[in-house]
C-alpha cells in the first residue's frame, strides 16, 4: 500500500460505508429508494465515496476504493498479514469476494496508517 496515496484520502474515508451500499448508491442511484441517515442518496454524478474493503479473490488484501456513478477505482491496497488473513478467512467461511472490514482488520489498518 502506498501509504502516501492512502493518506491523501484518509480525511474523506467513510468508515461506515460497505461495498454493497456503495454499489446501490452510485451504480443504481436512479433506480432505488436507498435512504439512510449516514449515507444520503446520491443526487449528482459529481458525488463519490472513499471507503475500505477486503478483497479475498486472491490473497486477502485491504483496498481503499473511490466509488462514483462510473464505478470504483482502487486508490491503494495492502496485503493482510498471514495470521490476520487466516483469521479473517475463517470468520467469513473462506468466501471469495469483496467484503467489509472486521473490527480486528480495522484496528490493524488504523495502526498501519498511524491514525491513532
Amino acid at each position: 500500500m502506498s501509504e502516501s496515496n492512502c493518506k491523501l484520502w484518509l480525511n474523506e474515508v467513510n468508515w461506515d460505508m460497505i461495498h454493497e451500499d456503495a454499489v446501490t448508491m452510485y451504480l443504481e442511484w436512479g433506480n432505488n429508494n436507498f435512504k439512510d441517515a449516514v449515507r444520503a442518496p446520491v443526487r449528482s454524478s459529481k458525488e463519490y465515496s472513499i471507503y475500505f474493503v477486503i478483497d479475498t479473490w486472491e490473497a486477502p488484501k485491504v483496498c481503499l476504493l473511490k466509488m462514483n456513478n462510473y464505478g470504483s477505482m482502487v486508490l491503494c491496497e495492502k496485503k493482510l498479514p498471514e495470521d490476520l488473513a487466516k483469521r479473517y478467512l475463517a470468520e467469513i467461511g473462506g468466501l471469495r469476494g469483496i467484503h467489509e472490514l472486521s473490527p480486528e482488520v480495522k484496528a490493524w489498518l488504523v495502526k498501519e496508517l498511524d491514525m491513532d
